[in-house]
């Protein structure tokens, strides 16, 4: 018997994780099946002691509710039917309250407050202060034009009537204590589902922590290994180029070699930074184009420009980035400066418009055009472009200029 009525109050569970509604669908439930078979009861005792019509109203909320009950069950939803209810009950007090004659109407505040009560718990301030300002209105102004009707009334009434007002004082009475126990019920339950879910997500959290960390740790390894072995390359070409004797070989090796020396230096900011993805960009053009001038060693200051207001951007980016810039700069201090006075690289990468940056390089040399059609440097600098999908706009005079606009995957 007891399991029985414990699966009849008990109303099947919600798949959701928004436990204020689940809690709201579990008192609205239980309170409603409370109130049905208080109710149902009530509509007896007045029905055999007062009037039929008293009778006939309780037993016609007790239908409704039972309806509503079935229909929170069946689809798990108990607003609309809440309200319906509820609705239902406020016109049900107004209308014993005032076409009723024959019955005292005190017990009638206490199902007032019932209903506003369980207005406010399970359908929220709006519809509760709706029904409070109602009620309100209503028993204030049957008090001024009846209360001493009610007297009177309470003076006639017979045995069997005081005991069926005292049982519906005592019915009223346990409807409120019985909604106030479930609010307090649904509060913990809610509460306790709402730390299990936090327990839940710290778990993920430190699990997730922990794999970050260790990933961490292993993407900072094998971009230092990534870098020693570019290194290592760079010191084997460095070594093969000292057997060659041709001097436009030994100009091939030692591109070859800043090529590497570029990415090289990539792979060590990387590593060097708290956010592997990304990196500083600022620094990183600063440091590669001063470890480029100061390799050639060309004996005559050159002074660098670089205005960058971009902060980072991502690995697929910044390689092709980096290695046209190593074009540029090495071709501008081997081929750019036939007076040694003067002589200034600039460098600008700007946000330009929408998504898009700017990439502007230019020195203060004369251009020089290839000895040889399908030059390697600037074919790789084509190559690259079409790798960032930018564009690019060449320019001669009156100084060497190039633009470049493209869309880098940029980071915050």
């Amino acid at each position: 018997m007891a399991d029985f009525l414990t699966s009849i109050f008990t109303p099947p569970k919600l798949n959701t994780s928004d436990y204020e509604h689940e809690s709201k669908y579990i008192l609205a439930y239980r309170m409603s099946l409370f109130t049905g078979i208080s109710v149902g009861m009530l509509g007896i005792i007045l029905f055999l002691y007062f009037n039929i019509m008293t009778g006939i109203v309780c037993m016609i909320a007790c239908a409704l509710v039972t309806f509503s009950i079935i229909s929170i069950r069946k689809t798990g939803n108990y607003y609309i039917q809440t309200l319906i209810f509820n609705l239902f009950g406020a016109l049900a007090c107004l209308y014993t309250l005032y076409f009723i004659d024959d019955q005292p109407h005190i017990v009638d505040v206490l199902w007032m407050i019932i209903n506003i009560q369980f207005a406010y718990l399970a359908l929220g301030k709006k519809w509760g202060l709706i029904l409070s300002l109602i009620h309100g209105f209503s028993i204030t102004l049957f008090y001024t034009f009846f209360l001493q009707d009610q007297v009177q009334l309470l003076k006639a009434l017979s045995v069997p009537q005081i005991y069926s007002t005292a049982f519906n004082v005592f019915l009223s009475f346990s409807i409120i204590g019985y909604l106030g126990w479930q609010n307090i019920r649904t509060n913990n339950f809610a509460r306790k589902q709402l730390n299990l879910a936090q327990d839940t997500l710290q778990e993920q959290y430190n699990i997730i922590s922990k794999q970050n960390e260790e990933k961490t740790v292993m993407l900072k390894e094998i971009h230092h290994r990534v870098k020693n072995n570019l290194q290592i390359i760079t010191s084997l070409l460095r070594l093969q180029s000292r057997e060659l004797e041709n001097p436009e070989a030994i100009a091939k090796f030692k591109d070859a070699t800043h090529r590497v020396i570029a990415m090289s230096m990539i792979h060590e900011k990387m590593y060097q930074s708290d956010h592997l993805s990304t990196m500083h960009l600022s620094e990183y053009l600063h440091d590669l184009s001063n470890d480029l001038v100061s390799s050639y060693q060309s004996g005559y200051p050159v002074a660098l420009e670089i205005d960058c207001d971009v902060e980072s951007i991502d690995l697929k980016s910044v390689v092709p980035l980096a290695l046209i810039l190593n074009e540029l700069i090495s071709n501008s201090l081997k081929y750019a400066f036939d007076e040694y006075d003067n002589c200034k690289i600039s460098i600008s990468f700007v946000h330009f418009k929408d998504d898009l940056c700017k990439l502007t390089y230019s020195d203060s040399g004369t251009w020089k055009a290839p000895t040889r059609k399908g030059s390697f440097g600037l074919d790789l600098i084509e190559s690259l472009t079409e790798q960032l999908e930018g564009t690019l706009k060449t320019t001669t005079f009156p100084e060497t200029s190039f633009e470049f606009i493209f869309s880098p995957t940029e980071t915050a």
